[in-house]
């Protein structure tokens, strides 16, 4: 007979079933303290979200306490108001354009835009061979309505119509017989006048003679012909020899153009000292040029008007441009025009006008800028 004892089921069982309460009751402790951690985790969050937000509110009423005493003591800027009548020219840089929509522009608009600089400082650019095309010819153009030495005598399209606009009410109020006798001139002209004035100066050489011969001509590619934007202006009555031979400046046609060209987007280009009037203050510092010319260059009625009024040649304009990158230009507190300058000009783009414009202007001025005139 064995003695082995038979094991008892019962026994086992009760042990499986206490070793799975206290495995259940580990589970239970180690899921309750897990779930307290993380309950205090999210609240140690929650606390730090309201104490940053708390800050932030603190941080944002103190900025706006300090704006608030800013404006108290009229430390902010305010947007500058014109003034009730006459023409007045305020600077906006430090306020941007208002709603501005986006217009692609392309580089040949840019070079027809008016503010194409070409000085003995800043040649023509070397793609002005895409609008050269568009010279027309300043008498076919306009029906001869508009004199001219010449049928060859050629422009843009812009200033040959504010040309027609202008002689027509200069006609309307009893000034006429104005002649345009040089306009657009290609580089194989200028080179040909430069060579010409050159062979003139037999006793000079070197820097010398191109000194001396820039004293009367330009060198080509500095010319401001080149831009077909330049028209020399003077008088001319097939049946008036008295007035033929004066002096275009001491002409009734002179007074009338020196009044009302900026009207009309044109501009006297190379004001010297009592020229074109007495009171006229030397630009020639700036122009390069040091001589009497009756060279009338168009820019655009937005920035002839800027020019006119601050007395400004186009050298000088655009520096001012620099300093100052957005213009507002009033007439009797009306917004007539609004001018922004930014770096660029050089290819196709986009530029920002002001959503209220009625039209705009856009020009490269040669020198890295490029200028949107709104007109409203």
């Amino acid at each position: 007979m064995s003695n082995t004892k038979k094991a008892d089921p019962y026994r086992r069982l009760l042990k499986w079933t206490i070793a799975l309460l206290v495995l259940l009751a580990l589970f239970a402790t180690a899921y309750y303290l897990m779930d307290a951690y993380q309950k205090g985790q999210r609240d140690l969050e929650a606390q730090r979200i309201t104490s940053e937000n708390e800050a932030l509110v603190e941080e944002y009423n103190a900025r706006l306490a300090e704006q608030t005493t800013s404006l108290d003591t009229g430390e902010t800027k305010t947007r500058p108001q014109p003034k009730e009548s006459g023409w007045d020219v305020l600077d906006l840089s430090d306020f941007p354009v208002e709603n501005p929509r986006e217009v692609p522009v392309t580089r040949a608009e840019l070079l027809q835009g008016g503010l194409l600089l070409v000085n003995r400082w800043h040649e023509m650019p070397g793609d002005f061979t895409l609008v050269e095309g568009e010279m027309k010819s300043v008498g076919t153009e306009t029906s001869f309505r508009v004199g001219v030495q010449n049928a060859s005598v050629t422009m843009l399209p812009a200033p040959i119509a504010a040309l027609d606009e202008m002689v027509k009410d200069a006609k309307s109020e009893g000034i006429e017989h104005f002649i345009v006798r040089g306009g657009y001139r290609d580089a194989a002209t200028q080179l040909r006048f430069w060579e010409n004035e050159i062979a003139r100066h037999t006793d000079r050489t070197g820097e010398a003679l191109i000194e001396v011969a820039r004293k009367t001509v330009s060198y080509p590619g500095t010319s401001d012909y080149h831009t077909g934007f330049s028209a020399e202006i003077g008088v001319y009555d097939p049946n008036d020899s008295a007035l033929n031979s004066t002096r275009f400046q001491d002409t009734a046609q002179a007074d009338w153009l020196n009044e009302h060209a900026w009207e009309y987007g044109f501009v006297f280009r190379f004001p010297v000292s009592g020229y074109p009037e007495s009171t006229t203050v030397d630009k020639s510092y700036k122009t390069g040029i040091d001589l009497q010319i009756n060279a009338y260059r168009y820019v655009g009625e937005p920035h002839a008007a800027v020019m006119h009024h601050l007395n400004l040649s186009l050298e000088e304009y655009i520096e001012y441009l620099i300093a100052h990158p957005h213009l507002a230009v009033y007439e009797d507190g009306e917004l007539r025009y609004e001018i922004t300058r930014v770096r660029g000009g050089d290819e196709d783009t986009q530029i920002k006008v002001p959503g209220k414009a009625k039209d705009y202007l856009a020009s490269t001025d040669n020198m890295g800028g490029l200028v949107v005139a709104a007109i409203y």
